[in-house]
């Protein structure tokens, strides 16, 4: 007998795991602007304040492969309630770092942390969410991810004030209280990898222990390397933006730009909402296609802004389009794995994101000091563009809706 009722997303499980990723993402969020700044009243100088990113950023993806490999061996819950113990203890540890190298250190050691934490939340999610509601379940772990990339920062600007000690020894101690109460809301998670006993993304009702999986190159699924060099292409356009509008902005004589973020983040929190029902209803096809080609359309406008008002006018639809493609992407990977390696599908995808980020912070930083912010925007729009065409071309084809 058929029926139109919807599964039910929200399990105990899967709202722990929502909370959990809250927490990692708010002491992820809180550390970006105030990490620097600590570094440098530590050192006296600025020269090791942009390091506090880059080797956060490079913890995190150099875990990635590593867990997902782990987590698809020996089960997803212990890893993440570790992700999180490695948060927790690196923030509480921040309050003694009082020489650079061991605040380095334990940089590094969030950084992990967060790059398990991440990784297999999303992983985990999926094998207890029901198939034909994973594109929102997805979405709606990524509108949390928003929620603190839009209150963490002012949070932790806020604590720090004037910069004294005490200050940043209260939002260390803030941070890894939030960090273990993440750590506590895993530990209740109850499910194991579901894709064990599951055979809803199995043909034929084969065994799933005893169905033959799809070859690998270098542990990842052939099936993960298009959607993921779309993710890297898009990541490293998105990458202009996090990195060069203020300076873009201060080019232009366009003032404080703090709106930007706002509409931009508006944007991104309303598509995630949303579009993910839709997409599991119609398909990603008809929200990535559109998305990327308004990505495109904005990352080509943006060298002709010469007005705060016009900037503010991008923003939106720029966060509309970009809140909608990352998740439905990194549905799409979960997609089109066995379910057996789900967790190597989630580090395919994070860490694709993290290549796109470091080499487009690199490439256009040199077409910036060289030429100028219209070659680096429009060198995004042509990522777009190829991003687009991979699209098209390798992936659209062969995707429909999970319930089709």
């Amino acid at each position: 007998m058929i029926t139109n009722k919807p599964e039910n997303l929200w399990s105990k499980d899967y709202i722990l795991i929502l909370f959990a990723t809250l927490g990692i993402n708010f002491c992820n969020y809180f550390f970006y602007a105030t990490l620097p700044i600590y570094a440098q009243k530590l050192t006296g100088t600025v020269a090791y304040a942009g390091l506090m990113t880059t080797i956060y950023t490079l913890g995190a993806f150099a875990i990635r492969p590593f867990s997902g490999f782990l987590s698809d061996k020996i089960g997803r819950t212990k890893l993440l309630i570790l992700g999180a113990a490695l948060c927790t203890i690196a923030c509480g540890l921040y309050n003694f770092a009082e020489v650079f190298i061991v605040l380095a250190l334990l940089r590094v050691l969030q950084g992990i942390g967060f790059g398990m934490h991440s990784t297999l939340g999303s992983a985990l999610a999926v094998d207890i969410i029901p198939s034909a509601r994973r594109a929102e379940a997805i979405s709606y772990i990524a509108v949390f991810s928003t929620i603190a990339v839009a209150l963490a920062p002012g949070i932790a600007l806020s604590i720090i004030g004037d910069g004294a000690a005490a200050n940043f020894r209260l939002l260390f101690t803030l941070a890894a209280v939030v960090a273990l109460m993440s750590m506590i809301f895993d530990c209740f998670i109850s499910c194991e990898n579901k894709n064990k006993n599951d055979t809803q993304d199995l043909s034929h009702g084969e065994d799933p222990m005893k169905s033959k999986l799809p070859k690998t190159l270098l542990g990842f699924e052939y099936a993960v390397f298009l959607p993921a060099l779309v993710t890297v292409l898009l990541y490293v356009a998105l990458s202009s933006v996090t990195s060069f509008i203020f300076l873009f902005a201060m080019d232009r004589s366009l003032g404080n730009i703090g709106l930007f973020f706002t509409f931009n983040a508006a944007g991104t929190f309303l598509s995630r909402l949303f579009l993910g029902r839709v997409a599991d209803k119609r398909g990603a096809n008809i929200i990535i296609i559109p998305g990327i080609i308004s990505l495109a359309l904005c990352f080509a406008l943006l060298p002709l802004v010469n007005a705060p008002l016009y900037l503010l006018a991008i923003a939106f639809p720029f966060g509309l389009a970009q809140g909608a493609v990352g998740p439905l992407i990194n549905t799409m990977m979960f997609n089109r794995c066995s379910a057996q390696r789900r967790g190597t599908a989630s580090a395919a995808f994070f860490a694709s994101i993290d290549i796109g980020y470091g080499l487009g912070s690199v490439i256009f930083g040199v077409i910036a000091a060289a030429y100028n912010y219209y070659l680096v925007y429009w060198g995004a729009m042509i990522c777009c563009l190829i991003a687009l065409v991979i699209f098209c071309l390798g992936i659209a084809p062969g995707t429909k809706p999970i319930n089709y």
